[in-house]
């Protein structure tokens, strides 16, 4: 202590700053050199006096360095003795700090109290730490126990710099993704959920009450100061306070059945009334707070906007409601609710130009305008109670919506038909900005919901109207473009409005429609203040007919192109617009499962006949859009991939649609491959065409009937097929464009079959392809130089195999599959891979992965499909005469598959083992770290080696040197890489290799022997990568087990290669000058190596069936490994890893 003494003399008594700098510096080393003399009275004492220094020469700027030295000295304290004390103690800091500032009296002094914080924080945050030679997790906990208060203080503690980052700058909102899934750009509204411990903290009225008098004073020109800004910025925190910190209310008899609702707690309502009290006068009254941001500053308005926002996404409706009246009620004036504010300044911004990006006059008008409706989307959410009811929203919130849903509506409208004279932009859709995002209209159809009765009525008059307008510009030769436009916006916002994506999930109509029609699910329990029976009545079939006006206002609009008056007009994108709607419509409303039935109102008004009516308009605007619309690419992938497939994916679907004489029409056409579903719609289309066709057979009762039905729809294709492998001139055929265009197109029918299989459909496509498969090789060989054919049939045979193998019973069957399969990947190899090569990577490199690795894509996608597939339960693995099959270009190859499969009986080798060995054989000559950069291709590769490496390490060991090291150095890059799936591959393959190895050396027989790592074995070189990535390196704990199972084995393998392996591993780790590293990896190491000693006779025994007592005792083993290693780990990395 005597030097720490000696240091404070020198701060007290020299006049000169340098020597007080100097004595500064030698305290802090100093105090941490000796801290374990120090008693904790001692720490105490020279924190308060290194406190009380910097506040009483806070004033003087020549001591401003020394101050900067004291402060981080504060802090180094606390750091250290943080997880010596308990919280009591901590606060008590800061207790301290906030005491004597105030006692100080002065502003220096309370921005000498901010710098010290300031120093807390950059000393706390991992990148900013000082050394303390402590272990890294010391760092990291002190950083986790800290980073509540980050949270409520809005503080970063993972930023690459020192500076004090403020509650203003990081809710300043620059750059930040919103968590509702807003545009990018737009401001952060991030929950803070401190916990229920900050409640007595940052609840009660006085924590923010003084607040109220410093606003007061920041208006009109001084609005815009750094300090109104930094207020705002505090008071915005406190807005996005959710979570446990707000008290929940017990729950009522009466509430647990759903028949009054959940009070709102006190503390809560007071809260957020108080919230409300500080931001509403920054944007109220709303039209000159507008035009005050538009002419200025427009940091208040938009602080504003996020306040709100934060409040309406972190408390429930029920809440905002209470807070509002309670605010009502303790303003002497008169004071607009909540919802009404909100109401005047959404309107306000819309009106302003916020509905479009491009027409708004400022940037940020139309990220506040999204905000305000993110606001209205929090308000408007039904919440269920404890009896699963929906609770019933605000009436004035509700008419608040609904009002301004018709002002949004009227808004976009007029946007629409502004955007329809400009042309489209790159980063937009044509005509009408960002009134098209989905996301924007998910929002407003939040506003239409709250009251469907008044506002889907309106939306459908609205469609009616604009139809019969555009009904009159036909009949006049007037110009269309403003109606499509806004008839095109129509259609989709109707769509929103009356159905969710149900992406995922059986689609069932919104929670608000289902309320307004009066669905008894969400009303059988009789919440408090409900409307009387008869009452409700009137209102659900008044919501009821607006839901079925608007659904015949948009089927309607669908239906217009089937109209000859009409025909002239209707342009693609106003189809575009309403096949997507009705596709959404109609997979929420029409024929849903028996299970989910509609609502009694709704089934009678889309069900049966009436439901057939429509679906059979549907089929004939979808073919009549096919076949009227050639070249329409945006509208034929709305019909083939939205519409169609919408039409079959469900069994009460189809069952009717087989029977219409309109889908019938669509099939035979397609049969006879009709110009207009052949050469006037793309290949992809097709696909997806036939897809749904061979989908549609679901609906027969007899599988006869279904067989027949796809044996028709295929026939002509296939003949097709096989006509052409048999011309004479096929290879001089094959140079044509045309020619390939039709076989592109033909393989993409068959593609689209095999993905619509079924297992009723099952015995005919087999068959179908069973006769395809000469006329496909033959293809290959005339088609090999023209790289889409050759994909699209690499990718017709992961097809078959992923989709209709998983039917196939009989073993025949399934060896002429694989067979086949076999000798299209022998073709290929002989043939077509080995021109791709180092021109293909250049290509990937720029920028055109996707494109360039679709082969081998497709041949992985293949060769995993045959791998998981159930072909054959008990495969014995490949012999070396297999191996020598699988041979480098230029080798002997079998001519046919029946040599194929005859070499395969004769060697013993089952041919899935031949299939993905061939396919590793073209993998291995192309695969490298470039390749492997591209995630998809990545997961694909090493999800085949992990299973090769498991199921077939013999096979794998007996490759050539060549290949075997190429395989080796992408086990190795997978080991070390970071992509997940890589890695758990990768590691999972290892051990299947090693516990190969380690049974070889147990048996005396080859194993690895024949191969090598340079100038070392494998096993030696694998043990290495993995104890360096474990004790030297970041690796995830869930992944030390993975690693444990893979390094044991190799440990068994080869135990002479671990003692030198030791001392090496050792000797790295104290190559960064820290002796005390290279002792604990040692230590480690050598622990370890005791382990294995101690458990080598339980470890080495013989083969052991599982349920026999080898067996049992070597997984006990293997277990209590995996935690000596994961403890190991730890422990290691806490040494070694200081700061």
């Amino acid at each position: 202590m005597a030097s720490v003494e000696e240091c404070r003399h020198i701060l007290e008594a020299s006049g000169s700053a340098e020597a007080r700098f100097h004595a500064a510096c030698t305290l802090r080393e100093a105090l941490l050199r000796e801290w374990a003399t120090h008693t904790e009275e001692e720490r105490g004492s020279l924190r308060s006096y290194l406190l009380q220094y910097v506040l009483h020469h806070a004033g003087e700027p020549q001591l401003q360095v020394v101050r900067a030295i004291l402060q981080g000295t504060l802090a180094v304290m606390l750091k250290r003795s943080w997880l010596d004390t308990p919280p009591e103690a901590r606060a008590a800091f800061f207790q301290e700090l906030d005491a004597s500032a105030k006692a100080a009296g002065s502003p220096a002094a309370a921005v000498v109290s901010l710098q010290v914080m300031e120093a807390v924080v950059s000393e706390f945050s991992l990148v900013t730490a000082s050394a303390l030679g402590l272990s890294w997790e010391f760092h990291e906990t002190c950083r986790n126990q800290l980073e509540l208060m980050a949270a409520v203080l809005a503080w970063d503690f993972k930023a690459t710099h020192s500076s004090f980052v403020s509650a203003s700058s990081a809710l300043r909102g620059a750059a930040i993704t919103n968590p509702q899934g807003g545009r990018k750009g737009l401001p952060d509204t991030t929950q803070v959920k401190p916990g229920a411990q900050w409640a007595d903290l940052l609840l009660p009225a006085a924590t923010t009450e003084w607040l109220l008098p410093l606003m007061a004073v920041l208006q009109g020109p001084a609005a815009g100061s750094q300090l109104a800004q930094a207020a705002r910025q505090l008071v915005v925190a406190f807005c996005c306070l959710a979570g446990d910190v707000f008290p929940k209310q017990p729950v009522s008899a009466a509430a647990a059945t759903g028949a009054a609702p959940v009070p709102a707690a006190p503390v809560t309502v007071a809260h957020v009334a108080q919230m409300l009290r500080l931001v509403l006068p920054w944007c109220m009254p709303a039209q000159q707070a507008l035009q005050a941001a538009l002419s200025g500053d427009e940091g208040q308005l938009v602080d504003a906007c996020r306040a709100l926002a934060a409040l309406c996404m972190g408390h429930k409706v029920a809440v905002l409601e209470a807070a509002s009246a309670a605010l009502q009620g303790a303003q002497q004036q008169q004071q607009a609710s909540l919802f009404s504010a909100l109401e005047e300044l959404t309107r306000s911004f819309l009106v302003a130009g916020g509905v479009s990006a491009a027409a708004a006059p400022e940037p940020w008008l139309p990220d506040c305008t999204e905000m305000l409706l993110e606001c209205w989307s929090g308000l408007l959410t039904l919440q269920c109670g404890y009896a699963m009811t929906a609770a019933p929203l605000p009436p004035q919130a509700v008419e608040c919506a609904t009002r301004l849903g018709a002002t949004v509506v009227e808004a976009a409208l007029a946007d629409a038909a502004a955007g329809a004279h400009e042309d489209a932009d790159d980063d937009e859709e044509s005509g009408a900005g960002a009134v098209h995002q989905e996301e924007w209209m998910v929002r407003v159809a939040m506003l239409l919901r709250a009251q469907p009765a008044a506002s889907f009525s309106q939306l459908g008059e609205l469609l009616a109207a604009k139809q019969q307008a555009l009904a009159h510009a036909a009949s006049t030769a007037g110009d269309p473009s403003e109606l499509l436009e806004q008839l095109y916006w129509l259609a989709r916002m109707a769509a929103h409005a009356l159905a969710d994506t149900g992406v995922g999930e059986v689609p069932l109509p919104p929670e608000a429609v289902l309320l307004a029609v009066g669905d008894s699910s969400l009303t059988a329990a009789a919440a408090a203040g409900a409307a009387p029976p008869q009452q409700q009545q009137q209102q659900a079939a008044a919501g009821a007919a607006a839901v079925e006006r608007l659904s015949r206002a948009l089927l309607e609009l669908t239906a217009l192109c089937l109209q000859q008056a009409a025909a002239a007009v209707v342009s693609s994108r106003l189809m575009e617009g309403a096949v997507w709607g009705a596709a959404r419509w109609a997979d929420t409303y029409l024929f849903s499962e028996e299970e989910e039935p509609l609502p009694e109102a709704l089934e009678a008004a889309f069900g049966d006949a009436a439901g057939a009516h429509i679906l059979d308009m549907l089929l004939h605007v979808a073919q009549h859009c096919l076949a009227a619309f050639p070249g329409e690419a945006e509208l034929h992938r709305q019909v083939c991939h939205t519409l169609l497939p919408t039409l079959v994916h469900r069994k009460p679907l189809c069952r009717r649609v087989i029977a219409m004489p309109s889908w019938q029409a669509l099939a035979a056409a397609f049969a006879r491959r009709d110009a207009a579903l052949t050469t006037q719609l793309s290949q992809k289309f097709q696909r997806a065409l036939c897809r749904s066709l061979c989908l549609a057979a679901s609906g027969f009762g007899d599988e006869a009937q279904a067989q027949q039905y796809v044996s028709h729809l295929l026939l002509q294709t296939v003949n097709d097929v096989a006509a052409l492998a048999q011309q004479q001139q096929l290879a001089a055929m094959a140079q044509r464009a045309d020619v390939q265009l039709q076989v592109c197109c033909m393989l993409e029918v068959l593609r689209g079959a095999a993905a619509g299989a079924l297992p009723a459909t099952c015995p005919a496509l087999l068959g179908l392809f069973s006769g395809l498969l000469g006329p496909l090789l033959a293809l290959h060989a005339a088609f090999k130089h023209v790289a889409p054919v050759v994909a699209l049939l690499l990718k017709l045979a992961d097809d078959i195999v992923e989709n209709v193998g998983v039917y196939i019973e009989a073993p025949q069957q399934r060896e002429q599959l694989l067979n086949w399969t076999l000798q299209l990947l022998m073709q290929y190899r002989d043939s077509n891979l080995w021109q791709v090569s180092l021109q293909t990577a250049k290509s990937l490199k720029e920028d055109r992965a996707a494109e360039q690795c679709r082969d081998l894509r497709a041949v992985l996608n293949l060769l995993i499909h045959i791998t998981q597939s159930d072909f054959s339960a008990d495969e014995e693995p490949p012999t070396t005469a297999s191996i020598a099959m699988v041979a480098p270009p230029g080798a002997a190859a079998p001519a046919d598959g029946a040599a194929a499969a005859a070499a395969a009986g004769e060697a013993g080798t089952s041919v899935i083992a031949r299939v993905v060995l061939v396919g590793l054989n073209i993998m291995l000559p192309l695969i490298n770290a470039e390749l492997l950069k591209f995630p998809k291709l990545a997961q694909l590769y090493y999800s085949l080696l992990s299973y090769m490496l498991e199921v077939y390490p013999r096979a794998v060991a007996e490759l050539e040197p060549q290949h075997f090291g190429s395989l080796m150095a992408t086990l190795e890059w997978g080991v070390l890489g970071s992509d997940v799936v890589a890695v758990h591959c990768s590691l999972e393959g290892l051990a299947g290799l090693a516990k190969y190895q380690a049974a070889a050396v147990q048996s005396g027989s080859r194993g690895l022997a024949g191969q090598s790592a340079g100038n070392r074995s494998v096993v030696s070189h694998f043990q290495e990568l993995l104890l360096r990535r474990l004790l030297l390196e970041d690796t995830p704990g869930d992944l030390v087990e993975l690693a444990a199972d893979a390094l044991l084995p190799l440990l068994l393998a080869e135990p002479a290669a671990f003692g030198p392996l030791s001392a090496h591993i050792a000797a790295s780790a104290g190559a960064s000058g820290e002796p005390r590293a290279a002792t604990a990896v040692a230590n480690a190491l050598a622990q370890l190596g005791g382990w294995l000693q101690q458990h080598a006779e339980q470890l080495a025994a013989g083969p052991a069936r599982e349920g026999d007592a080898g067996h049992a005792a070597r997984r006990q083993a293997a277990r209590q490994f995996r935690q000596q290693l994961t403890k190991m780990v730890a422990d290691v990395r806490g040494l070694i890893r200081l700061r």
